[in-house]
C-alpha cells in the first residue's frame, strides 16, 4: 500500500501554566521540531500534516480539513485551555493524546477520563518527556488502524459455503453478518473464492517437478521426517505454490483454507487432496499471513499482531489442564519464526497427527520459557479477549494435533470467564501484548476481556 497519512495537532495555547507568550512558544516550538524529527526516523513510510491548534478556530480548521484522513489522530497537548481538546475527541476520530505533564495535565485530566467513560476511540499517556521513543511508539496502533484498512484476505472455500457467505438465507444468517461485520470494523476486505475455481486456476496447474523441489527442501532442513506417505508433503509443496500464486494475483496479505471441509476424513466431497499445514509454514517467509481451517476471526488477531509488532501469531485450540494450572495450544501447524524474524527459526518435524489419520503436519519446536499473549476477536459482540500466560514446554505425541505448545496460566479464571461466542480458535504471540492491544481495541471501538482475569 502507498504511504499512510497522519495528522498530528499540538495543542498550544499561548499562556497558561508553562508561562506566556513570547517565551511559552519558544518552548513549544523547540519541542515541537524534536517530535517532527523523531517521528520522521520512527516512521518514514508515513506522511505527517503537522497543526498548531490554540484556538476554537485552529479546532475547526483542523476537522475540516482533516475529518476525512481514514486512520485517526495524534493530538501533543502542551499548553491547553480546557475545551479544546474536548472537540477534537469528540470527533469520534481514533485520537492517541500525548500530554506534557506540566503544562498539559490540566486538560489531560478533565478530558480523558471523560472521553474513556463515555466511550470514544481515545487512548492517552502523560510525561514530562513528549518526545521519548517509548511513548511515540503509539503512534503505531493509527499506522496499525491504516494498513488493516483495504488489506485483502482471500477466503478459500467449498461452492456451498461460498453461496452462505454470499447470500442470507435462515441458515447462513451468522455466517454472512461475520464477513460483513469484519469489513465495517476493521477495514479488511474479505475476497471469497470458490476452492473449485482456485483448483482449476491455480493448483492444478502447478507443476509437480517445482512442487517436488520445495518438498526436498523442506525435507532436508527438517529435524526429522516422521510421515510415511512422501507424496503428501510433495503435494503440500504443490499447494503452497499455487496459494502464493493466488494472492500474488490478488493483490492479498493473508490467504485462509477451510481445509478441514475441503480435505477433512468425513469431507463427503473432497475438493483439495493436500493439507495446507507445510504451505503454511513457508508462507510467512514470503510475507503473506496464513490463516488455518479458513477462520475469518483469526484472520483479524493475525493481521494485528503482523502490523503491531511484526509478529507471526500461532492460531490453536486452547485445551486446558486445571489440575496442572496449564494451557495446551496444539494444532497442526505453527510458524517457524515465531519472532518475526527469519533468523530466529526454530526446529519442525514433518509427521502425521490425530493417530495417523492427517498427513504432513508438523511439530514445531516452539521457545519456551517466554510470556505468551493469546487473543480471540468477535465481531458480532465488538469484542478483543486477551490472556497471558509463559511457555514452559513443548509435547510432541500421536494423538491430537502436532505441535502443542504448553503455558502455565491461570486456568481457573479463563475456564470461568472463556469467551464461547468466538469460537474455540485463539492466537498465540510471543510476549506480553496485553497492553498493546487493549489500547487498539480501544482505538478500533472493541471492548476487551482479560479471560484470566
Amino acid at each position: 500500500m502507498g504511504n499512510i497519512h497522519i495528522p498530528v495537532g499540538f495543542v498550544v495555547s499561548p499562556y497558561g501554566a508553562i508561562g506566556e507568550a513570547p517565551y511559552s512558544l519558544e518552548w513549544f516550538n523547540g519541542i515541537k521540531q524534536k517530535v517532527m524529527q523523531k517521528l520522521k526516523e520512527l516512521y518514514p513510510h508515513i506522511d505527517f500534516s503537522y497543526y498548531d491548534i490554540s484556538t476554537m478556530d485552529d479546532v475547526h480548521n483542523f476537522l475540516a480539513k482533516e475529518s476525512n484522513a481514514p486512520p485517526g489522530f495524534i493530538l501533543f497537548v502542551l499548553q491547553s485551555l480546557p475545551g479544546t481538546l474536548r472537540t477534537l475527541i469528540y470527533s469520534g476520530k481514533p485520537t492517541v493524546i500525548i500530554a506534557e505533564t506540566y503544562g498539559g495535565s490540566g486538560e489531560y485530566l478533565f478530558e480523558y477520563s471523560r472521553a474513556r467513560e463515555q466511550g470514544f476511540p481515545v487512548i492517552g499517556v502523560s510525561t514530562d518527556d513528549v518526545t521519548n521513543e517509548s511513548v511515540l511508539r503509539k503512534v503505531k496502533l493509527i499506522e496499525v488502524i491504516a494498513r488493516m484498512r483495504g488489506a485483502r484476505i482471500v477466503f478459500i472455500v467449498g461452492p456451498d459455503v461460498k453461496q452462505y457467505i454470499e447470500g442470507e438465507y435462515p441458515l447462513s444468517a451468522d455466517i454472512f453478518s461475520t464477513f460483513r461485520s469484519i469489513a465495517s470494523i476493521t477495514g479488511v476486505i474479505p475476497v471469497v473464492m470458490d476452492v473449485v475455481e482456485f483448483r482449476e486456476k491455480y493448483y492444478d496447474r502447478v507443476s509437480m517437478n517445482d512442487a517436488e523441489k520445495i518438498a526436498e527442501v523442506w525435507i532436508k532442513n527438517a529435524e526429522s521426517v516422521q510421515e510415511p506417505l512422501r507424496d503428501e508433503i510433495v503435494k503440500s509443496a504443490k499447494l503452497y505454490i499455487a496459494l502464493k500464486n493466488l494472492v500474488r494475483d490478488l493483490d492479498a496479505v493473508a490467504v485462509a483454507v477451510d481445509c478441514i471441509v475441503l480435505y477433512g476424513s468425513r469431507a463427503r466431497v473432497r475438493y483439495l487432496d493436500a493439507w495446507p499445514c507445510l504451505a503454511y509454514m513457508q508462507l510467512w517467509y514470503d510475507n503473506i499471513i496464513p490463516v488455518c481451517e479458513g477462520d475469518p476471526y483469526s484472520a483479524v488477531v493475525l493481521l494485528m499482531g503482523k502490523y503491531l509488532a511484526n509478529l507471526h501469531g500461532f492460531l490453536n485450540d486452547p485445551g486446558i489442564n486445571e489440575a496442572r494450572d496449564e494451557m495446551v495450544y496444539y494444532h497442526c501447524y505453527a510458524p517457524t519464526n515465531p519472532h518475526g524474524n527469519p533468523k530466529q527459526e526454530v526446529p519442525y518435524i514433518i509427521t502425521t497427527a490425530h493417530l495417523g489419520a492427517k498427513h504432513a503436519s508438523i511439530h514445531v519446536r516452539l521457545p519456551i520459557n517466554e510470556k505468551i499473549t493469546a487473543v480471540g476477536f468477535d465481531p458480532e459482540e465488538r469484542l478483543l479477549t486477551v490472556h497471558g500466560g509463559k511457555a514452559v514446554r513443548t509435547e510432541l505425541s500421536p494423538y491430537a494435533c502436532a505441535t502443542k505448545l504448553v503455558a502455565s496460566a491461570n486456568t481457573k479464571e479463563i475456564a470461568r470467564n472463556f469467551r464461547w461466542r468466538l469460537g474455540w480458535h485463539r492466537v498465540v504471540f510471543y510476549g506480553d501484548h496485553t497492553e498493546e492491544f487493549r489500547e487498539l481495541a480501544t482505538l478500533m471501538g472493541l471492548r476487551v476481556i482479560d479471560e484470566d482475569k
